[in-house]
This record gives structure tokens, sequence and C-alpha cells, in this order.
């Protein structure tokens, strides 16, 4: 089941999503937001399935023309270090007709045969293997093995071939039963859960030039996106009618008046026409960079619903997130996605690219006197696992 889910859950769309992968990266175009993420896991050698994930990342944000022209540059730069932990539930199997019958054998019955099938195969050629070893350890001759007495020398070589052979038939064994339930669908519906919190601390975070009024000399003010967030996604996985993601989140962020459009944005022209009298920051008026009004770092609070389908045999679907924020910022906001997985040449997911048109503040609760919220805009994110875990 490590490795089938590793395979089925290939929508990997943001830094928090769950990934079956040692390491992954994800990269979102609006938030100009890059993430490089390590999954901790320590191979058991036993058949069990994943129950703790311990993670670690970097997130940093890139600014790009996109982002400074949407979402007026929301993210400057920024870097910060991510530290997640996800505790995974137990996976249900159901079957169509678990009745006991020779003549028409059951979905169980069906891969219980597929897998004595592999097992014996499997036999067949761990004894193959065995016998090459054998035949080679015999013409080994004191030559090669200078330093070691013959006795020591052939037990060392026996026991380094025997954990690798273990080790490779376990991983094997593994994934043919893995990809024989893909293939064959001999179940009804597979589901399972999982529970995730991650902390974000920035490291280094943006300064804004803001002034509280046009009478008042600018001063730089600096940001701390620190972030918290808990989730928790149920899958269903159904061999007929696709696969079903349903999150639900709440995050608390240290937000700011910058991030919540609470400031005004003036370039050099406007902030010389409406009398501003401090025009040493040039640079930052030239630049649109710089803001009047009152700052203040604040505590934002949200929660969030996310839903994903992806029809039967299909690497294309459909998202749907709707956030509400409360506090000072309390923006109503959606987005609607289709998710794209493309897969490798071993039929697993390579790349997952989710395009999605973002719609800010439904309710209109944004103040008129600060810069004015880009509603509607257009991005993408990508996710790409790397280097699947097994045990």
């Amino acid at each position: 089941m490590n490795i089938f889910l590793s395979d089925v859950n290939g929508y990997l769309s943001s830094k928090t999503d769950l990934s079956y992968f040692t390491n992954y990266v994800t990269f979102n175009t609006a938030e100009s937001q890059l993430t490089v993420y390590h999954n901790f896991q320590t191979a058991s050698g036993a058949d069990v399935p994943l129950k703790n994930l311990l993670g670690f990342g970097l997130s940093a944000n890139i600014p790009n023309n996109y982002s400074a022209s949407f979402l007026d540059y929301r993210n400057e730069t920024g870097m910060g270090l991510l530290l997640g932990f996800k505790r995974l539930g137990k996976v249900k199997t159901r079957f169509y007709d678990c009745s006991v019958s020779p003549e028409k054998p059951n979905q169980k019955q069906t891969m219980d045969v597929l897998r004595a099938g592999i097992i014996n195969s499997l036999a067949v050629e761990i004894k193959n293997q065995e016998g090459d070893f054998k035949e080679a350890l015999y013409k080994t001759d004191n030559e090669d093995i200078q330093g070691f007495s013959e006795d020591s020398a052939k037990a060392f070589l026996k026991k380094k071939f025997y954990e690798n052979l273990s080790e490779s038939s376990d991983e094997k064994f593994a994934t043919l039963q893995a990809v024989a339930l893909i293939e064959t669908k001999n179940y009804k519906l597979i589901s399972t859960h999982w529970t995730g919190i991650q902390l974000y601390v920035p490291v280094f975070s943006s300064k804004y030039v803001v002034a509280p009024s046009l009478n008042e000399d600018f001063q730089q003010k600096k940001s701390y996106p620190a972030g918290l967030m808990l989730s928790h996604t149920r899958l269903w996985e159904s061999s007929t009618a696709g696969r079903f993601f349903a999150t639900l989140s709440a995050e608390l962020l240290l937000n700011n008046s910058k991030m919540s459009y609470d400031l005004k944005k003036v370039n050099y022209a406007e902030y010389e026409i409406i009398g501003g009298t401090d025009i040493q920051h040039d640079v930052e008026l030239k630049n649109n960079k710089a803001y009047i009004g009152t700052y203040e770092n604040f505590l934002t609070s949200s929660l969030q619903y996310r839903m994903v389908y992806f029809p039967v045999e299909y690497h294309l679907g459909l998202s749907i997130l709707v956030q509400q924020n409360f506090g000072t910022c309390n923006f109503l906001n959606a987005r609607i996605g289709i998710p794209v997985i493309l897969i490798n040449s071993k039929k697993t997911p390579a790349v997952c690219f989710e395009f999605y048109a973002s719609l800010t503040d439904l309710t209109n609760k944004s103040d008129n006197s600060g810069s004015p919220v880009n509603k509607t805009f257009v991005g993408m994110s990508v996710g790409i696992p790397l280097s699947r875990l097994m045990y």
C-alpha cells in the first residue's frame, strides 16, 4: 500500500501536500514561491505501512514580473524554514462480493492468486541469483582477496549478498503487488486519511517603505510572515468513480497591513501631485514600492476547504478551494484549478501542474483607502516528486 498510494497520490500542488517521496519541489507562479522539501524516513526492513512522516524544507520567494504586475509585489523577497509532521491513518480496502466461490472468484481471491504467482516467480529468480553467486564465489581465488583469509572473505561476501538480495526482493515483491492492483483494479474502494502540521519560520523577509501620511517622512518597516497550519485530508480511490481528495485546514499567519492591502501604493509622480513632502526615497517611489498609511503587524487566522477530483483513468482533474480569513484581514477567497499529473515511463507520477484562477475578497471587505485588490488573477503551480519512499 505504501507503493500503491505513492503512485495514486500524485497530486502535489503546494508545500503542505502529502508526498510519499523522499524529496519534492514545488513552485507557485502567483506567489513566486519555490520550496524544496525532504521527508525523513528510515527503512525499517519490515512490511509495515508508513505512519509518521517528519519533514524539513526551505522556501524562498523569488520576485518575477508576474507577481509584480498582479499581486503588487506581495512577496518581494523572503526565505524561511519549514518544519512539518504528518500522521498517516490506516488504509482500508473494500471489495465487491466477498462471498467465496471456486467457480467465480471475488476480487480478493483474484489478488491472492496474483500475489502467489508473483512470489513463486520471485522464488525462482532468487534461487537463480543465489546459484550464480555461489558459482562466482567458488571461483574466487586467494589473489582476489588479499588481506582476508579465505573463510572470512567468503563470509563477508555472503553476508553482503544476502542483505542486498533481501532488500531488492522485498522491494520488487511490494512493487509488483502494487502494479497488479493498479492494473487490474481488483478493489471497490480504497480509503485513507492523514493529519499534518507545518510551521514556517522566516529567515529573511521583505522590508517596506511606508509613510503614515503625506506630511510625514517615509520609514522602513519589516514583516515577519511566520505561519502555522494544521490540516486533515481524506482520500477515496474508487475503481469505478475515480479519485477524490477532501482537505480541511486551519492556519495562523503573522500578517501585516501591506499584505492585506491596507496601504496605498504611490509612485513618484503621484506623490508630488498630491502634496507629498518626503522625496528622499525617490528610488522606491519611482519603482512603485512606497506606501502611505498606518503599518501594523497582526495575526490573521483562516479556515480553508479544498476538494480535488480525478476521473477513472484520467490524469487531468478539477480542484475547488474556498478560504475564509478572520480578524483584521477577513477576506473570503476562492480558487478553481485544473490539475494535470504527468507520468514517466514506469507509469509513476513525474510532475504535477495545476492551472488555476483565484478570486480574492469575494465579499468586498477590503478598505478602499488602500491599494486596490486584484480580484481575479490566474496562476500555475508545479510539484515534482523525487525518490519514492519504500518503507
